[in-house]
């Protein structure tokens, strides 16, 4: 089997973007998937094709989940504001940014669609199936996650299309969205293993789909969902997941897809599959995403041992960085993107419980003091939070200090409604929850019937 940290940036399988004159979920060529779906072999690459799809996504993944919150800024470039419209909430529909994600999102999901639609009549032993199935459905349910959080509205392609057919999907509503991703991610931990070791480390487990699912049903509000999912996690504490001891043991080089990251998009230092990101946060002059001018580092207590390893005063002169990932030659790093670890896990879990009912220094306070007493800090107890709100304050505050910099600010304020509030002064609004459906597929479809913009965007 291929080692998952080897992306092969340009498959066979990459046939299955679109055309440029269509929207970004069709095949290019009927002739050529159909002579490539055919043995293990040909999975197995597609499968890297899927991967290697999210590894481009998320490079960018910081914009919408810190630059777009209060943790980080971008650098000041002039006339381009491609980023800065993201931090200062002054983003439409022509920023150049939007389009490239779009795209993205859904050549990930044409692929695994076509995975998912021919394995089936492969001569394939059934196991194997079974596991492509379920990373392929991991993939997907991810990948809409991440469209209906950033876009809301969006077309819902579950089979192999063509590109006359791409363009007539109508949007479904964020409902119908969720439903799906959490009917992917459920068959999907069904399907997969629970761990893997030596060269698969890395491909989607049992494990992801539970802890992803968690965050969704966190994110729609269904609290006991949640924390059955999470909890099913913490049941493998000890075995397949931890908490690491040293906070910076969870982001050194030497020490990836340690036993805290649930998932991760790899990266390799290979000079073609390296990460651009820490390249972006920790550059001398002036880097894309960094900490100055936000109250990100006052936020943290002086012995919380996480300020000087998330961030760095030093690098740049009179900036603040994002020193986590450390630093990649010419951006090409090799650090992995965590999308969920164990902490984020508890977090979550310590949340949803608080959700149905506080508890003065009940099980919701254990969680949450794990990561704190992990950080130099003093346990919180209902002396300092009296109450359900206190708490979730509580949470939010742990949860920006513990995952800064991972991508999560901006949906956590989002998800708890706290957006307005805590960035009114930033300039988000209501309607700033989601991003404006990129111009150039409202142009291409040109039919808000089926393709229409997002309230509040031109």
């Amino acid at each position: 089997m291929k080692n998952i940290k080897l992306y092969i940036a340009y498959l066979l399988v990459l046939t299955t973007v679109a055309c440029d004159g269509d929207l970004e979920i069709a095949p290019v060529s009927q002739l050529s998937t159909d002579s490539f779906y055919q043995t293990e072999a040909d999975f197995e690459q597609a499968m890297i094709g899927a991967y290697s799809g999210i590894k481009d996504q998320y490079q960018n993944v910081y914009v919408f989940g810190d630059i777009r919150s209060d943790n980080t800024v971008p650098v000041t470039s002039g006339s381009v504001t491609t980023l800065q419209d993201f931090d200062n909430f002054t983003l439409d529909s022509s920023n150049l940014l939007l389009g490239p994600t779009w795209n993205l999102a859904y050549r990930i999901i044409a692929r695994v669609n076509l995975i998912l639609d021919r394995i089936d009549d492969a001569d394939i032993d059934a196991e194997v199936v079974n596991r492509i199935k379920g990373e392929a459905l991991f993939i997907r349910g991810m990948a809409y996650f991440d469209l209906v959080r950033w876009f809301g509205n969006v077309p819902l392609v579950l089979t192999e299309t063509n590109a006359t057919e791409a363009l007539e999907f109508p949007q479904s509503t964020p409902d119908e969205v969720y439903n799906q991703v959490i009917a992917d991610l459920n068959t999907a931990s069904g399907l997969l293993p629970v761990s893997y070791g030596g060269n698969d480390v890395g491909r989607a487990t049992s494990t992801a789909a539970k802890a992803l699912l968690g965050r969704v049903q966190l994110t729609i509000g269904n609290f006991p969902a949640a924390e059955s999912e999470l909890r099913a996690v913490t049941a493998l504490e000890g075995n397949n997941v931890n908490l690491l001891t040293d906070f910076a043991d969870i982001f050194d080089i030497t020490n990836e897809y340690n036993s805290e990251i649930i998932f991760a998009v790899r990266y390799a230092d290979d000079g073609l599959n390296g990460n651009g990101f820490n390249f972006n946060f920790s550059f001398p002059q002036n880097p894309d995403n960094k900490a100055t001018g936000t109250d990100l580092f006052d936020s943290y207590d002086p012995t919380d041992i996480r300020r000087d390893l998330t961030l760095n005063t030093e690098i740049s002169p009179g900036e603040i960085v994002m020193f986590k990932y450390g630093r990649g030659d010419n951006g090409r790093g090799e650090s992995d993107w965590p999308v969920i670890r164990y902490a984020d896990v508890l977090l979550m879990l310590s949340e949803a419980i608080n959700e149905q009912g506080y508890v003065a220094d009940g099980e919701a306070f254990d969680f949450l003091n794990r990561i704190r007493l992990r950080a130099g800090l003093t346990a919180l107890t209902s002396v300092e939070v009296s109450n359900q709100e206190a708490f979730r304050l509580a949470v939010e505050d742990e949860r920006r200090l513990e995952l800064a910099g991972e991508g999560h600010r901006w949906f956590d304020l989002v998800r708890t409604g706290r957006y307005t509030t805590v960035l009114a002064d930033k300039g988000a609004v209501d309607t700033s929850n989601i991003f404006p459906i990129p111009l150039a597929e409202i142009q291409k479809i040109n039919d808000p019937s089926i393709l229409k913009q997002n309230p509040g965007y031109q």
